[in-house]
């Protein structure tokens, strides 16, 4: 069953992922030369909870900078009630023949500024402000009342172990 628990949360946190697909990328290096935080978009999420992306780079700088470390990825989407904060070990994936890294960087024209990263999430945080509609008059005063001090839903997932 904790198998089966571990793939649940794994899809949900998926589906979070394709549907919001922006977030803000940050990496934690122990040397000088790191890669920039920076917004990023979700190119694909594997069922092994690996998220794929670009990042922005010099070029000039790139081949210096440790190809594993370990990032955050802050998921946001403006208009909704919901963030999600996911966390692991990142490589810079230098392999041409992946499906993502050749076509993409040469038909934009950013060879050389941008690099390809796949993230492993370990551990991930979902946070969740629920709204329900109201109908009557009261139920609305007392929703804006819970609306100034929400209960948030949040929810830890660990897959480190």
């Amino acid at each position: 069953m904790l198998y089966d628990d571990h793939d649940d949360n794994l899809d949900f946190l998926k589906q979070k992922i394709n549907s919001i697909k922006i977030a803000l990328f940050k990496s934690e290096f122990n040397s000088e030369l790191h890669l920039p935080n920076n917004i990023i978009q979700t190119i694909k999420v594997e069922d092994d909870g690996t998220v794929w992306f670009f990042t922005s780079c010099n070029g000039d700088y790139a081949k210096y900078i440790d190809r594993s470390f370990y990032a955050h990825l802050d998921y946001y989407k403006k208009g909704t009630d919901c963030r999600l904060q996911v966390s692991g070990k990142a490589n810079i994936v230098e392999d041409d023949n992946e499906e993502f890294s050749a076509g993409n960087i040469y038909e934009t024209g950013a060879y050389g500024k941008l690099v390809l990263v796949k993230l492993k999430i370990m551990q991930a945080e979902f946070f969740e402000i629920g709204t329900q509609p109201t109908s009557s008059w009261a139920d609305r005063i007392k929703n804006m009342i819970n609306h100034l001090f929400p209960a948030p839903t949040h929810r830890i997932y660990d897959f480190s172990k």
